[in-house]
């Protein structure tokens, strides 16, 4: 099998983008990561970086990491055993929040599995439709690791703690987009143009909106293949949310007091097994880079201390009733809420200092982080709208990249960006998590760059 795959003469880099919780490749013409495409053309032209090549994985968007991990590995096994993967090639994965996690669970299987272990192919079971587990490592020079939460995450334990409200909301956007969308539409709408809801300007509402809006075929004047395309758009949307309703299981991998329960989950790994798994990673030659997103701060809590769970039966608890840090206009509901809701819970410190404060944050990035915050220290409960950002700082230290953003920016949705005219829908990226972390191009062009330029 490896000696059928080896023809090619010229060494190519595969770089993976690997999405994370309630991830997808796109929906319809909505991407994961927005904006990356044309910002790796950009990049590979001005190095002349030919035979590096982008590819991005379609995951399950909220199931088990295992089952997230094993889905990876087959998608790489079909990429190998098809000839677009060869034996000299290079693979980069890069993860984003709970992809990264995927991305350590795929190599610790892998690593740590039977040796031999073979997986079968097209559904083949002969040699020519296998594809071994030392095939695939042997690919993987590098890890990128993009807002992940290394150590579990507040959010997930306050969601875990509210599964009916998750669960109804769900079935309502499912009998939605099976139904007539037409009622949710214009009740966006009219929120959407209304600035006495207070959500007049809340992205989050608008990519809803283009999401229903692009899978009724009704609004495309009936050309077939605008027709053809908002039915494909309404399946995908419906087999999301499908996937959302029926496994939920991520949630667990992500809880930050769920070791006990799941030591299986790298979030939840401990000491002994991370230091392991470094030197796994050390000796297969796979290097390590990390992002770690910090996001300006809506509410100030203690420092030095965790900050008070968000208490649903106790309103002094909720975001609006939470002391300020300074004004809110630079925010919306959505961030406020993320960021409240993630700020207290069980989370503790992980045995990681090296980017206990902003020293090893570049000097623009430090002038820009220190216009919209004080103090210096990273606390328990600054985070990105979705990670507490100390959960970041896992394996690489002080090599870690601290980025000034939200979750959602890292991955292009920091900014409105328009659809094509003609589309059904009105915009193809957002700023889903309204930040106010002065998160713009140019950061999303320097992240990037350093991303492709570690890659290579």
């Amino acid at each position: 099998m490896a000696e059928a795959r080896g023809r090619s003469s010229a060494r190519r880099t595969h770089v993976v983008l690997v999405p994370g919780f309630a991830g997808f490749d796109a929906l319809g013409q909505l991407e994961y990561y927005a904006r990356v495409t044309p910002q790796f053309r950009k990049w590979r032209t001005q190095n002349g970086r030919a035979d590096v090549v982008l590819h991005y994985f379609d995951n399950f968007p909220t199931a088990a990491v295992a089952t997230r991990a094993g889905r990876l590995r087959s998608y790489l096994a079909k990429r190998m055993a098809r000839g677009e993967f060869m034996d000299h090639d290079a693979l980069i994965l890069v993860g984003h929040s709970t992809g990264g996690l995927d991305i350590r669970k795929l190599l610790w299987d892998l690593m740590t599995g039977p040796p031999g272990k073979t997986f079968p192919v097209d559904g083949g079971k002969g040699s020519a439709f296998t594809v071994k587990a030392a095939e695939i490592l042997k690919l993987v020079r590098g890890i990128v690791f993009l807002s992940v939460p290394q150590w579990g995450t507040n959010i997930a334990d306050w969601v875990r703690a509210y599964t009916l409200g998750r669960k109804v909301v769900i079935a309502e956007l499912r009998a939605t987009v099976a139904g007539s969308q037409v009622p949710l539409l214009d009740k966006l709408e009219s929120w959407i143009a209304s600035g006495a809801t207070g959500l007049a300007d809340v992205d989050l509402l608008r990519a809803l909106q283009d999401a229903l809006s692009e899978a009724q075929a009704d609004t495309c004047n009936r050309d077939p293949a605008r027709v053809a395309g908002a039915q494909e758009a309404a399946s995908e949307l419906e087999l999301w949310l499908r996937h959302i309703a029926t496994d939920f299981g991520a949630i667990d991998d992500l809880a930050s007091n769920n070791a006990e329960e799941d030591p299986a989950s790298p979030a939840h790994f401990p000491g002994g097994k991370r230091d392991h798994e470094k030197d796994l990673w050390r000796k297969q030659r796979i290097r390590t880079r990390s992002y770690a997103t910090l996001g300006r701060r809506p509410f100030v809590f203690d420092p030095g201390v965790e900050a008070p769970q968000w208490d649903l039966l106790n309103p002094t608890t909720y975001p609006e009733c939470t002391r300020r840090e300074g004004p809110r206009a630079h925010t919306d509901i959505v961030y406020r809420t993320a960021y409240r809701a993630c700020a207290g819970g069980p989370f503790h410190e992980p045995p990681v200092s090296d980017l206990a404060s902003l020293q090893y944050v570049s000097a623009i990035q430090r002038r820009r982080i220190e216009r919209w915050r004080t103090g210096a220290e990273i606390e328990l409960w600054d985070n990105d709208g979705i990670v507490n950002t100390s959960s970041m700082l896992w394996p690489d230290g002080a090599q870690t990249r601290l980025v000034p953003g939200d979750h959602m920016d890292i991955v292009g949705h920091h900014r409105l960006v328009k659809a094509i005219p003609g589309s059904c829908r009105e915009y193809l990226a957002y700023d889903l998590l309204k930040s106010g972390s002065e998160f713009d191009d140019s950061t999303f062009a320097e992240v990037w760059n350093d991303v492709f330029d570690f890659c290579v």
